[in-house]
């Protein structure tokens, strides 16, 4: 009985201690993973705080780059002289004036009499006021006047300012189809089938849509492009058959002049 007695306390004295063992070893093994948890975060706090301390560097550098382009781009400052120290030129002239020497002009003393300032306004009168713009109807007037002067040139640069002028007005159409006629008149032929091709692809169609479409035909007749001008000779027919008798029979002239 003694001896079935001691052998059961030393095998409860050996389950003890090796659980205990285990519950040691347990714990050894979580302090060691902390222990590797810790040193991964303080590595990459440090590496973390590097990029960072990289990042203010060339923070920095870049706002000293932006600083120099600032002034160069200021230019040289120039201070004004004072009334206290004035800057003297040779002996007997006035003080300079460095804001005038600094925009370009002259370094001279200002004129110091009422004729010397008419004279001076006289030999250098004042640019005229830019023409403010009128009234629609009167400024296409105008550019229709220029036109049918013979002043072709006059006359698109006229219609060019009232097209952008008066974009809303009822005569744009009217205006772009005549700016068309003025660049034609100047050979311009590749300026005036722009303009006639506005008024031909416009949506809703323009009243004014078959007179383009001839009038650009023509107009790539003369830049040597008769493949294109026989082309929208064709789409007229087939667009505009009820179009004004005199209308067809200019673009059948067209494309018998164009080899159609």
């Amino acid at each position: 009985m003694k001896f079935r007695f001691a052998v059961r306390t030393f095998i409860v004295v050996l389950l003890t201690v090796g659980g205990l063992s285990s519950a040691i070893a347990q714990e050894d093994n979580t302090e060691a993973e902390n222990t590797v948890r810790i040193i991964k975060l303080e590595t990459a706090i440090r590496q973390l705080s590097g990029q960072i301390e990289e990042l203010q560097f060339a923070n920095r550098k870049l706002e000293e780059q932006i600083k120099q382009i600032q002034t160069v781009a200021a230019g040289p400052t120039v201070p004004a002289p004072t009334k206290a120290t004035p800057i003297e030129t040779n002996a007997g002239a006035g003080p300079i004036d460095l804001m005038a020497v600094a925009k370009g002009g002259s370094s001279a003393p200002p004129p110091e009499t009422l004729a010397a300032q008419a004279a001076n306004a006289k030999a250098n009168p004042a640019p005229p006021e830019p023409a403010v713009p009128q009234d629609a109807k009167s400024d296409f007037a105008a550019a229709k006047s220029l036109f049918r002067s013979g002043d072709f040139a006059g006359s698109a640069a006229a219609l060019q300012q009232f097209l952008q002028t008066w974009p809303k007005d009822p005569s744009v159409t009217e205006a772009t189809l005549l700016l068309g006629d003025a660049e034609y008149r100047q050979k311009r032929y590749a300026e005036a089938a722009q303009n006639y091709l506005k008024i031909a692809q416009a949506t809703p169609v323009s009243p004014s849509a078959p007179l383009a479409f001839v009038k650009l035909g023509d107009a790539l007749v003369s830049m040597g492009q008769k493949t294109q001008a026989c082309a929208t000779y064709a789409e007229f027919g087939k667009r505009f058959s009820d179009a004004e008798a005199a209308l067809k029979a200019r673009v059948e002239k067209a494309k018998a002049g164009a080899g159609c």
